[in-house]
């Protein structure tokens, strides 16, 4: 590596480190001086010769459409589904699943957590997930259900999914911080939390501490998000709903939890619900990219699908 007006010394430790000038370029010099052993003056230097090599600088919308195409998407395994989010779960942002029980959110999860393993031209990234339970739902069952019935390798496929179970939001927030390292080892490619409202919902109680609890979502959003740009990787989180007696949302008198300053965070939002049988609706009702539809999906014995064969449901 080279870079204009960096030391040589510095530079040989940024090699051992292993860290690549995108990590760089979207640190902060606490982070720099803690991960490279150097000084708050060598760190600011660093931090913005970075910058300066990769051009983050305010770039042209053709630019921008070429950066974009070369972000990685897992597949849902429905067509459908990823035809709505314009390929699948995409790379480098947050995105929310948002839905009633049974809904269908958490096998989306499970699906994923076997996708991303996949090669990138069967729609997955080559790469591990890590898996945030807060609600105790992880099934290692479920994923060699549908492992197996896909002919997959499922030794492999559940060494390469890491589980940590939160406890409570203290939990969740000294997880998030440690995942660093993890990432970068493992290949993690996918991080998921499930669900990313069950415990701010259960612990900040009462209107007095609802600025308290939206300061906390906040910052740990700003987390997730920067974790995704800077390892390149998908982040997805489920949250629940709650009643909205004010107004219908998609025919139901539902809305996702946690409010309007957390509805700004996801880059891209989606709501599922029950249909007939097994199938499933997604409903992409919050995205720049992609516009506002549904897609049918189903939750079988053997993952997400299309359209499944009669004697293939699963409930």
């Amino acid at each position: 590596m080279e870079l204009k007006g960096i030391d040589k010394e510095i530079l040989q430790k940024i090699e051992e480190s292993e860290l690549t000038l995108e990590n760089i370029a979207v640190s902060t010099v606490t982070e720099l001086i803690d991960m490279i052993k150097i000084s708050e003056k060598d760190a600011k230097k660093l931090l913005s010769a970075a910058q300066n090599e990769l051009g983050i600088q305010p770039v042209t919308a053709l630019q921008f459409l070429e950066s974009e195409r070369k972000r990685g998407k897992i597949t849902t395994s429905s067509t459908e589904f990823d035809g709505i989010l314009g390929g699948g779960i995409w790379t480098q942002e947050l995105t929310e699943v948002a839905g009633g029980f049974g809904s269908g959110k958490t096998q989306l999860c499970f699906q994923l957590c076997i996708n991303v393993q996949l090669p990138f031209d069967e729609g997955g990234l080559d790469g591990t997930a890590f898996f945030i339970d807060t609600e105790r739902t992880f099934s290692p069952k479920r994923i060699i259900e549908m492992a197996t019935s896909r002919g997959l390798d499922v030794e492999s496929i559940l060494e390469n999914i890491y589980i940590s179970s939160a406890v409570n939001t203290h939990h969740l927030f000294s997880i998030v911080d440690s995942l660093a390292e993890t990432i970068q080892e493992k290949n993690v490619k996918l991080l998921i939390v499930d669900s990313f409202a069950s415990h701010f919902r259960s612990e900040y109680i009462g209107k007095e501490r609802l600025v308290e609890r939206q300061q906390k979502i906040m910052q740990i959003a700003e987390e997730l998000v920067a974790l995704a740009v800077k390892y390149d990787l998908a982040v997805l989180v489920t949250n629940q709903i709650i009643a909205n007696v004010e107004e219908f949302l998609f025919g139901s008198p539902e809305e996702p939890a946690l409010g309007f300053a957390w509805a700004h965070r996801p880059q891209q939002r989606i709501f599922v619900r029950k249909s007939r049988g097994s199938s499933r609706i997604a409903r992409l009702f919050d995205s720049s990219r992609m516009p506002e539809r549904e897609a049918l999906f189903y939750v079988t014995e053997s993952g997400l699908t299309d359209a499944p064969f009669s004697s293939d449901f699963y409930t």
